[in-house]
């Protein structure tokens, strides 16, 4: 048995992809290819990590490298296991190689599941607010596409409001226009625009794969962004990073392990404008070691990830920009 990646291995991106979409019980004219394009598409191949036998290939977890705060995360997903072969340890096996491999390069691992126990072994909690806001009656105005089917100028004037506008309220993945790029082979993602002169000012992205039909997950306006979402309610329920509206109660949003001590106190340094610095991690005591306010202090590292990412951060940290991750990137 071997662990590689797809890049090594390219004559076994099919059968990778075709267990994957068996893990999460795809049905056509659903495709994970499409749906998660940035992870599974070939220029992120030396980031699909499988375990193959004889050509055979038994489980696979991917790898997307993103910057949070100008510091590099690695996202989880498309994780699968083939069916008939579960409870051999090929999960835990591929996993550990993963985390191993790319310990060094990041801050944090992410990765989203509503497996607590099975992820909690290998040093994942759950953390982060997510909130949803019903959808209402009332007029619609913006006109529905593809992101594939703007032009490069379009594309230029979407990232600007993404960055003046969804970047700006939380804390989410910086993106370049090649990054936008990718995202356009998302091609299951509808893309909603308000123009102005030709111009667009306002859009919203709905809809992907299975799991997110009707649900609004990425917006941007020149405006206000609590006016936006009353503006585009009408379309479907938003989901938030922050509490707004006539919102349900917070839900967990995603799981995070610290990674790289130093690339991780550079991200809490960086989210909590320097109020905390980490002093030390303890991996096996899954404790955080770290100084506030002129004292060294010690939680256990669920305490910690939620006191600073949320649900339920300190209040003594004041008030932080949320940290959301779109479903347009999460994976």
């Amino acid at each position: 048995m071997t662990i590689t990646t797809l890049k090594a291995a390219p004559q076994l991106y099919s059968a990778t992809l075709s267990l994957i979409e068996k893990s999460f019980h795809y049905q056509k004219p659903h495709s994970f290819a499409q749906d998660f394009a940035p992870l599974i598409d070939e220029s992120n191949w030396h980031n699909c990590f499988i375990k193959i036998e004889n050509e055979k290939v038994l489980a696979h977890i991917g790898v997307c490298e993103r910057n949070f705060l100008t510091v590099p995360v690695a996202m989880l997903g498309g994780i699968a296991v083939d069916e008939a072969r579960r409870g051999e340890g090929f999960f835990q096996e591929l996993m550990q190689d993963v985390i191993a491999e790319k310990r060094s390069d990041v801050a944090c691992f992410i990765l989203w599941s509503d497996q607590e126990k099975l992820y909690k072994k290998f040093g994942f909690h759950l953390c982060g607010s997510q909130y949803e806001i019903s959808q209402s009656s009332g007029s619609e105005s913006y006109t529905k596409t593809k992101l594939a089917a703007l032009n490069e100028t379009q594309l230029k004037e979407v990232d600007k409001l993404y960055q003046m506008s969804f970047q700006s309220f939380y804390v989410s993945p910086q993106r370049n226009l090649e990054d936008w790029k990718l995202l356009t082979k998302i091609s299951s993602a509808d893309l909603f625009i308000k123009t102005t002169n030709s111009v667009i000012t306002s859009y919203f992205f709905m809809n992907k794969g299975q799991d997110l039909q009707d649900v609004i997950y990425e917006y941007g306006s020149r405006g206000s962004l609590a006016e936006l979402i009353t503006e585009i309610r009408p379309y479907g329920k938003v989901w938030t990073g922050a509490p707004s509206q006539d919102e349900s109660e917070a839900q967990y949003q995603f799981f995070m392990a610290p990674a790289d001590p130093r690339l991780f106190a550079n991200l809490v340094g960086n989210y909590t404008k320097n109020q905390m610095k980490i002093e030390d991690i303890n991996p096996m005591k899954q404790e955080v070691y770290f100084h506030f306010q002129d004292e060294l202090l010690g939680l256990e590292t669920e305490e910690f990830l939620r006191g600073v990412f949320g649900p339920g951060p300190f209040e003594e940290l004041g008030d932080l920009k949320p940290i959301f991750i779109s479903g347009l990137v999460s994976i």
